[in-house]
């Protein structure tokens, strides 16, 4: 008898654990019309885009990269740049077959951060559609 009534009691506990609510996050946060214009020696490159975080109105964010350590600047790390609560930074990597950017756009209030990543392909095709990213607390 006495093993029955403790079977029952974590046979309950364990359906009480199973059963705990998820965590509340914040939804993906969305770039929204991102574009990038190079000048013609590529030492200088101008990204614009907004950050929804679907909570608030999107911020708008002007990100100048400039040409260093012997790179381009469609291939040189930026920022950081502050737009609105996001601070912003960037890099290049050609690890793969294309090329891509990723951002960090992290905001300063949530403690929050998304990495938004773009690969050279469809930046040179100059429309680049909005795009969700999962959003999380970083990770110190």
């Amino acid at each position: 008898m006495h093993f029955s009534k403790t079977l029952f009691t974590v046979a309950i506990a364990a359906t009480a654990t199973a059963a705990a609510p998820l965590e509340a996050r914040d939804p993906d946060w969305i770039i929204q019309g991102l574009s990038r214009a190079c000048d013609g020696q590529d030492s200088s490159c101008t990204w614009k885009f907004a950050i929804n975080n679907q909570l608030t109105a999107p911020t708008a964010c002007t990100y100048v990269v400039k040409a260093a350590g012997g790179k381009p600047a469609s291939r040189s790390k930026g920022g950081p740049v502050q737009c609105g609560d996001f601070r912003v930074t960037s890099d290049w990597s050609g690890q793969f077959v294309v090329g891509f950017t990723t951002f960090a756009v992290f905001d300063t209030k949530k403690n929050l951060i998304a990495y938004p990543a773009y690969n050279d392909d469809e930046i040179a095709a100059g429309n680049v559609p909005d795009k969700p990213f999962h959003v999380e607390a970083p990770k110190y």
